[in-house]
Formats: structure tokens, sequence, C-alpha cells
């Protein structure tokens, strides 16, 4: 009887719909052109905007086809106007960059509660690089 329950349990987890709060703010940023096609990592720069005390700041890149590339959840201890670096590469966070190849990137910033505010002074920015490695002589 154990085991049978145990199958059932774990069949009703399998199941179940994951379910995700639905964000009650979005904010969307994206490149103002498309990437490189000869990266192999890339940095976006952005500045932590004001949230609600208690509220939840993530953010999502998906790829050009839709699926996510990655997905970061940011601690509630970050101040506001502080300057932030979202680094990727193979390995690292995210996954092949070259599905960015001559393609726009888009950063969706998402809350649990309340509002998002970016201060108007807050600049963004994507560098795209090439990475080169050490040799020794």
């Amino acid at each position: 009887m154990g085991k049978i329950l145990t199958i059932v349990s774990v069949a009703i987890v399998l199941m179940s719909p994951i379910i995700i709060a639905a964000p009650s703010d979005e904010v969307i940023f994206k490149t103002d052109g498309n990437a490189p096609s000869d990266f192999d990592n890339w940095t976006f720069f952005w500045k932590m905007p004001v949230i609600d005390s208690g509220a939840t700041l993530s953010y999502v890149v998906n790829q050009p086809d839709g699926k996510e590339y990655f997905r970061y959840v940011i601690s509630g201890n970050s101040k506001p106007g502080g300057s932030i670096r979202s680094d990727f590469f193979l390995g690292f966070a995210g996954g092949d960059p070259k599905v960015f190849y001559n393609k726009e990137i888009v950063f969706k910033f998402m809350v649990d509660k309340g509002k998002i505010a970016f201060e108007p002074d807050s600049t963004f920015r994507f560098d795209f690089g090439k990475t080169v490695k050490a040799v020794k002589q």
C-alpha cells in the first residue's frame, strides 16, 4: 500500500501545473539593434529600480523563439539606483549565445506586487565580447 501511495503521489506532483504568480508590473528593455554574429559573451549593465517594500524583482531573457534563456530573482536588499552587471556566457548564465546572433535581446523585469520604477536618468547598455584566452610563453 505504501508503494502505491508513493507512486500516486509522484504522479500527482508530475501532473500538477507549476504555479507562478502573475506579475503585478512588467518593464521590458531590448537592444536598439541586432546583436553581432560572432560574440561568445555579453553583459547587460543596468540600474536597480525602485520597487515596493516586500516585493520580489525578477528578470527573464527569452530566446528569439520564445523559449526561456535565463531567469533570475533579485534580492530585496538591492539599493534603488545601484549599478548592476548581468554577465552571460556559455556555462555560466543562459545557454549558447549563438541563439542571439543577428537578433534583438529582450529583458523583461517583473515584480510580484506593486510597480517597477526605473529612475529617468538610468542608463542601460549591452556589451558583446569575444573571449581571448591567455597562453603561457
